[in-house]
């Protein structure tokens, strides 16, 4: 065991103490712990537990709602595109329907990477983002000046992907150290 392995456990008993020097130790041997498997001295601090339970729960919360906005923003794209696409296709003066064609091509990109994030988070919003990076530079080589439109919700929504990734890979590396350890209390 590591001794942050060590820490997990001490920090939840009773019989924990506080050394300036080493950080939390046993507050029987005044040692950091070093115990094979389990304690024999362990007697659990049932407010600390809860305590525990309590802040993960709200990690949790936190780590799901920011990958929601990054959820919506994907939706939210989506949508925009679809409304885009009716506009030019049946009241810009001259348009074709293949140009709402191609709006909502991107629409369904977008929605079905929204749908897609509620299985692979971190992946569906790296590409999510990035397409929406590579649309916008499209549009910038067409017309230079798009760039400046709706310059503040790019800006928007760019941030809420970019903060939602951190946060889905995040919660990616916790579930995948969770399953890790669970195969090795298996064993």
């Amino acid at each position: 065991m590591t001794r942050e392995d060590y820490i997990k456990v001490c920090s939840l008993c009773t019989n924990r103490s506080f050394n300036p020097k080493t950080g939390i130790v046993c507050g029987i041997t005044s040692e950091p712990a070093s115990f094979n498997g389990n304690c024999s001295d362990y007697e659990e601090d049932e407010v600390a537990t809860k305590h525990k339970v309590l802040k993960d729960n709200h990690d949790a919360k936190v780590e799901k709602k920011t990958i929601n906005k990054g959820r919506i923003a994907l939706f939210v794209i989506g949508a925009f595109y679809l409304l885009i696409g009716f506009w030019e296709s049946y009241f810009v003066q001259g348009a074709h329907i293949i140009f709402g064609a191609i709006d909502w091509t991107i629409a369904g990109v977008f929605i079905a990477l929204g749908i897609l994030s509620y299985r692979k988070a971190s992946m569906s919003l790296i590409i999510g983002l990035g397409f929406y990076i590579l649309l916008i530079l499209l549009l910038f080589a067409i017309q230079p000046i798009s760039i400046l439109n709706g310059i503040i919700w790019k800006v928007i929504i760019i941030a809420w992907l970019v903060y939602a990734i951190s946060s889905a890979r995040a919660d990616e590396k916790k579930q995948a150290k969770v399953e890790g350890d669970d195969l090795l209390d298996q064993l």
